[in-house]
């Protein structure tokens, strides 16, 4: 394990210790367990995110132009599809 040191005011001091006495914590443990929460929360945003940038990329593509392939109001046989022109 690593130590790292970090500076709060008085009563964000006495708060942390409050808050971590009440979860039966240390105030050490208390900390890296908040911070690992909002490392998680963070990389979970980040996820969707992007996931949500690929879903909008792909339904940009589905929604793409619309080709009228229907001849008369009907769809062609394949025969007419695969006819060399």
């Amino acid at each position: 394990m690593k130590n790292i040191t970090i500076s709060v005011t008085e009563a964000d001091a006495k708060r942390i210790r409050v808050a971590a006495a009440n979860a039966g914590q240390s105030v050490s443990r208390y900390l890296a367990e908040a911070g690992m929460q909002r490392l998680e929360t963070e990389e979970a945003d980040i996820a969707a995110t992007r996931r949500n940038r690929q879903i909008e990329a792909i339904e940009r593509i589905l929604a793409g132009p619309m080709w009228d392939v229907t001849t008369d109001g009907r769809m062609p046989t394949s025969e007419e599809r695969n006819a060399r022109r």
